[in-house]
Parts: C-alpha cells; sequence; structure tokens
C-alpha cells in the first residue's frame, strides 16, 4: 500500500544519501593524500619534548612500537612510559626498551595511586611528575611512528593559535581475521569519517593516538584532572582547548595503529566501548553515522523491492551499486594511508554488517569494557562507575 511505497521511498532516499556520504569520503582522503605529499614537515624551532606512553599490559609487537619512539631525528627529547602495577607484564618490555637505547632519556613511572575514574588518564597523571619539558606528546601504546613523528607533530605548532596537534591514524593487523576487521575499521571507516569535517570546516576534537599540548595550555583548561572524570578524553580534551580560545591542528602525519584482536568476541566489544562512548559524547553525531552504512542499506532496499515485486534489476541493483563505492574507498584509503590491508569482497561485506550490528547493539546499554575493567558511560562521556 501507500505505507509500505512511503518506507521503501524513504529508504531509497537513505540509501542515496549513504552512497552521496561514500563518495564525499573518497574525495577528503584522496585530498588528504595531496597535502600529504606537498606539505613541508619542518617545524619552526625544536624544544624540548616529552612523551608520555601510558601502558597497561602486552600489545600485540609491544617492543616494536616503543623502540619507534625512541628512534627519533628530533634532538631533545624525553620518554615517560607509566604503569600502575610493578606486576605488570609491560614493566619487562619497558626495561627491555631502556636497555636498548642507552642514549635516550627515558624514565619508568610506577605508581598505583588513583586520581579519577579514567584509568589512562589516572596513570598520566602519575607520570607528571616525570616530566622534564613544558611540550608533552601523549599517544597510545598500540601506536608506532616513523623518526620523523616528532618533527611532524612539532610543525603543527607553527601557527600560534594551536592549541592540541593531533593525528590520524591507520590500522595494520595482526595476520587474523578478527585482527583484519580490526584494522579496517580504522583505516576505511573511522579515518574516512574523521577527515569530512575536517576538509570542510575547523576540527572539534582530538584523537587519542596522539595528543600534543603545551603545559601553558593544558594548565588553562585544568590540567590533566580536568580529564579524568571522562572516558572520552580526547574528545573532552578538544572541546576544552576549543573553549580556551585556541584551535586543534591535524598533523601531516599518519601513524600507525598495530591491531590485534582475540577474536570475534573482543572485536566487538572493543567497537562497543568506541561506539557507546561517540554515541554519548554526540547522540545525533552518533545517528548519522548509519549514513556510512551503505551494503546493510543496500541489502534492506533490494530486500523491499522485491516484496513490491519490483523485478529483479531492482532487487540487485542497491547491493551492486554499494559494492562499487565501497571498493573504490577500500582503495583510496589503500593509496592515501599506505595500508597493509588485502582486498577481499567477502571480508568487506563482512566488516559492513558487523559494524551496522554493533552500531543496532549500542543502544542496549551503556556499559563499556575497558582493559578487564567495566564502565558506565553517561551523557558527555562521564564515567559514572
Amino acid at each position: 500500500g501507500d505505507v509500505y511505497k512511503r518506507q521503501l521511498y524513504i529508504l531509497a532516499a537513505l540509501f542515496a544519501a549513504s552512497i552521496g556520504y561514500l563518495f564525499v569520503a573518497c574525495f577528503c582522503v584522496l585530498k588528504f593524500r595531496t597535502r600529504l605529499k606537498s606539505t613541508s614537515v619542518k617545524p619552526n624551532n625544536r624544544p624540548g619534548v616529552t612523551l608520555y606512553k601510558p601502558l597497561h599490559g602486552m600489545d600485540y609487537e609491544l617492543e616494536q612500537n616503543l623502540l619507534s619512539f625512541c628512534d627519533q631525528d628530533y634532538p631533545n627529547f624525553q620518554i615517560v612510559f607509566g604503569v600502575s602495577s610493578p606486576d605488570d607484564a609491560a614493566v619487562g618490555i619497558v626495561l627491555n626498551v631502556i636497555n636498548a637505547c642507552p642514549d635516550v632519556d627515558i624514565e619508568l613511572v610506577i605508581s598505583g595511586q588513583i586520581n579519577g575514574q579514567n584509568p589512562k588518564i589516572s596513570n598520566l597523571i602519575n607520570m607528571d611528575t616525570a616530566a622534564k619539558h613544558d611540550i608533552l606528546i601523549i599517544s597510545d601504546s598500540d601506536m608506532r611512528v616513523k623518526p620523523d613523528y616528532i618533527d611532524r607533530v612539532m610543525a603543527g605548532f607553527n601557527d600560534d593559535k594551536t592549541g592540541v596537534v593531533t593525528c590520524l591514524y591507520k590500522g595494520t593487523p595482526a595476520p587474523d581475521l578478527a585482527s583484519n576487521l580490526g584494522a579496517m575499521f580504522i583505516s576505511q571507516w573511522f579515518a574516512p569519517s574523521a577527515l569530512i569535517p575536517i576538509t570542510f570546516g575547523d576540527m572539534q576534537h582530538c584523537f587519542g593516538a596522539t595528543m600534543a599540548v603545551k603545559r601553558d595550555n593544558l594548565n588553562k583548561i585544568g590540567g590533566l584532572q580536568a580529564l579524568v572524570t571522562n572516558l572520552a578524553d580526547d574528545y573532552t580534551l578538544g572541546r576544552l582547548i576549543r573553549e580556551a580560545g585556541l584551535d586543534i591542528k591535524l598533523g601531516d602525519v599518519v601513524i600507525e595503529n598495530i591491531v590485534e584482536e582475540n577474536g570475534l568476541k573482543s572485536l566487538i566489544l572493543h567497537e562497543l566501548r568506541w561506539a557507546r562512548t561517540i554515541r554519548s559524547v554526540e547522540p545525533l553525531g552518533f545517528l548519522s553515522t548509519f549514513l556510512t552504512d551503505a551494503i546493510p542499506l543496500s541489502i534492506i532496499l533490494g530486500v523491499l523491492f522485491h516484496y513490491a515485486d519490483y523485478d529483479l534489476t531492482w532487487a540487485v541493483s542497491p547491493l551492486v551499486i554499494a559494492f562499487c563505492v565501497r571498493i573504490l574507498l577500500h582503495f583510496s584509503t589503500k593509496v592515501t594511508f599506505s595500508s597493509k590491508q588485502t582486498f577481499s569482497p567477502w571480508i568487506i561485506l563482512i566488516r559492513d554488517l558487523l559494524s551496522f550490528f554493533i552500531r543496532l547493539l549500542c543502544y542496549t546499554g551503556r556499559t563499556v569494557s575497558w582493559r578487564n575493567s567495566e564502565l558506565s558511560v553517561d551523557k558527555g562521556g562521564e564515567i559514572t562507575h
């Protein structure tokens, strides 16, 4: 009847918008590729820098990740590693790194003091007493960088209005399906969706992969303590910096996120934490992410066409169109980020259906898993227990 046709037209409009989104995402990714190739990455000056590496347990290839931060062309930097327990498995790895890099200024802070609900920020507050320099670069333990990393980040401070420099990252998987799906999410969903608002406007928040901030600006917003009640610390830092009248700058570098997931359950819990955190800070923005699900939308639309007695061409065409444009996005990200993703139509299909499922699952609760802890995320990313 008329109601069924109206629903069909609404879904067809959503599908068309989704295809439009994919084309815009491809454009923004390729535009960023041009920027990466053409931009000078030299900072105007090279003051001392402290790199913060908060750690908790073992990550896949953790030692190689940490060593990459020691191997920098920058002349004056310190690395502070932090754990909450002397029994943490990461301690042995850090000691290996210290022995391997005797010429690098490295400090290990071990402190079980709890400073608030966010375990990562609590760890950073403990580490903060060891900092020797006034420019702080915070990065996650599963990141890997090249020797020009600090120079490229510091070039973001060439503009005096810059309050924070942050970086995009790509996924590099461990050799299994769940890790490959996790890396695809980062390179082919997160990075393109992050580049769209950056391409057409000012940056609104940071990415936890790298957050570089001057001590004076951090003090202006209340220091690290201002972030300790919020799970979305990267989002909150960006918001507070902008409220202080400063800009967020995207560095001209894409760093590597080494992704290992211990099976599909681990992957789903990880991405569910991300989804529920984003939903808590940007509920309308998160709802709009369903527009990125061109393949699931095309399948639903095809089924509706079939039951509305349209011929087979109408039923199959949406999926064919969605696949073609989705493959275009795959190769756009591959050439821009030098991604190591293998091409497989079946993996793309599984990845996109999984994303759709996690977005639906996100609305069934507010609890998230973080490093063996269960946290409840309330409005604005605030941790309630």
